[in-house]
């Protein structure tokens, strides 16, 4: 009597050479799409800490913020040759840079803690910009209610320059 020998299923070789082939498409793509969308942003701090280092003497670097309502502002904070710690805040054209000390004004923790007052569902950014001439704390957050607000303080005293509600 014969013997049938069963064959086993197994996958063939190229079935799963495909499968790692486009799992490594799949990868490579996201990783391109994630550089192309993150570019402008790391183009405009590059361009902002340069611009920081020139004018306002930064020796390093930390935080960079980015506005942009009526007009784009970068801000740097970081420290100078005189090891102070400073706000560098650079118009998207690069003219007319500011340079504050940060002992001069209140801090974003500070602002963030007055923001957390109103119970907002979340705060979405909080930056250092100019408003109308001045320094000012630019923050937006979303209400209980998942509204758009808008709350600019004063960078000197932290007095509400500019509050927008339930956009």
């Amino acid at each position: 009597m014969r013997q049938q020998y069963k064959r086993q299923r197994r996958p063939r070789h190229w079935v799963l050479l495909t499968i790692l082939l486009v799992i490594l498409v799949v990868l490579i793509s996201a990783g391109v799409m994630i550089n192309k969308a993150t570019k402008p942003l790391s183009q405009a701090r590059v361009h902002a800490e340069t611009v920081a280092k020139d004018s306002g003497h930064l020796t390093s670097t930390q935080d960079f913020y980015w506005t942009n309502l009526n007009t784009t502002y970068y801000t740097i904070s970081g420290q100078n040759k005189a090891k102070q710690k400073v706000y560098v805040i650079v118009p998207k054209t690069g003219k007319k840079v500011t340079v504050l000390k940060q002992t001069d004004g209140i801090s974003r923790n500070t602002v963030l803690q007055q923001v957390w007052k109103r119970n907002p569902k979340k705060v979405l950014s909080a930056a250092l910009s100019i408003f109308n001439g001045k320094p000012a704390w630019q923050v937006s957050y979303l209400s209980q209610s998942g509204k758009l607000c808008y709350l600019t303080y004063q960078y000197s005293n932290g007095k509400v320059l500019q509050q927008i509600a339930n956009i």
